[in-house]
């Protein structure tokens, strides 16, 4: 499975719906340590949510950002992350389409 489709698994997982990373783990079949690294990304580019904290235990959901970028992959678009205040990117994607999904400081 490539990095694309391990990210569009776990984006779909928390479709819709709140979601600790066991649910995710136990939805997408991926590795325990593949989705809690994924988790720690997601969060800080701000494509999930923290809804729920107790102790160790998070609930998360998808952010409006997330969402973004959930549906560029479903569809197959190419998206540009843009993190921080300088112009620094990732863009992903093969197909025309370009859209800005995330622009955090």
């Amino acid at each position: 499975m490539s990095s694309k489709e391990k990210l569009g698994s776990i984006l779909s997982a928390l479709k819709d719906r709140i979601a600790s990373p066991s649910d995710v783990i136990s939805a997408t079949g991926l590795p325990r340590y593949e989705v809690l690294a994924a988790f720690h990304i997601l969060e800080a580019l701000g494509l999930i949510e923290v809804v729920y904290v107790r102790g160790n235990y998070r609930l998360y959901r998808l952010s409006k950002e997330g969402e973004k970028i959930l549906s560029a992959l479903l569809n197959g678009n190419k998206f540009t992350i843009v993190v921080g205040e300088k112009e620094e990117s990732f863009t992903t994607g093969s197909n025309v389409g370009n859209m800005e999904a995330v622009s955090t400081s």
